[in-house]
């Protein structure tokens, strides 16, 4: 069965969508614009969708990847364009591309992820100094407290999976371009990794201000 892989967007009221409503969209879309979806099998069919890494709730994204089964072959603009007569407001395709046979999936491919954050002006407790981010990269172990699956708390240290921060020139507020490892085997979350910032600056700020964006899945 061909199998394609689509790019879209999230953003506005969309974001606070959970995965699981996503996936629910997406599969009454797809059914909705006669797509002929595959499914698997047994007492509880579902489509045959595979995502690379899912979006938490209130985090806008730009371009998230997701694997699709078709029973038939479609041409890709048709996929598109009849998604996007459907789609609800908020989520768009933006491409969409034919995955080789035996290609591996898209969660096992998955190795960093870009994001934006904004802090609003009023949100921040103090203009973040230019080398708070040069002296945090410096850092060879940042700790942050995680909650584990069968929920006690432990230390973490973070670093390792900590690529790239760079703030960004903005007119109002603190923008900052992130690259962080994402994926099966490390995956840091942003809030995370700019908590750590903020505290070793001997800064506090509450994490629902970050307004995060992520923008890109890397391979």
């Amino acid at each position: 069965m061909p199998r394609y892989r689509m790019l879209y967007s999230k953003n506005g009221p969309a974001r606070f969508n959970s995965h699981l409503d996503m996936v629910r969209t997406l599969e009454r879309s797809m059914r909705r614009a006669g797509l002929p979806m595959a499914y698997s099998e047994g007492f509880n069919p579902h489509p045959r969708f595979s995502f690379a890494a899912p979006l938490p709730v209130g985090l806008e994204g730009l371009a998230e990847p997701f694997d699709v089964e078709m029973i038939e072959p479609v041409e890709n603009n048709v996929i598109e364009e009849k998604l996007n007569a459907v789609l609800p407001e908020g989520i768009r395709v933006h491409g969409v591309t034919v995955v080789p046979d035996k290609a591996p999936s898209l969660m096992s491919e998955l190795s960093r992820a870009n994001y934006i954050v904004h802090i609003d002006a009023e949100d921040l407790p103090a203009e973040l100094p230019d080398s708070a981010v040069e002296d945090f990269l410096s850092l060879e172990q940042v700790e942050v407290l995680r909650k584990t699956k069968d929920g006690r708390e432990q230390m973490r240290d973070i670093r390792p999976g900590i690529i790239k921060i760079e703030k960004a020139h903005g007119d109002s507020g603190l923008t900052l371009n992130l690259e962080l490892k994402a994926g099966s085997v490390i995956n840091i979350r942003p809030e995370d990794a700019l908590g750590a910032l903020f505290k070793n600056a001997g800064m506090e700020i509450d994490k629902a201000d970050f307004q995060i964006t992520r923008t890109e899945l890397l391979t």
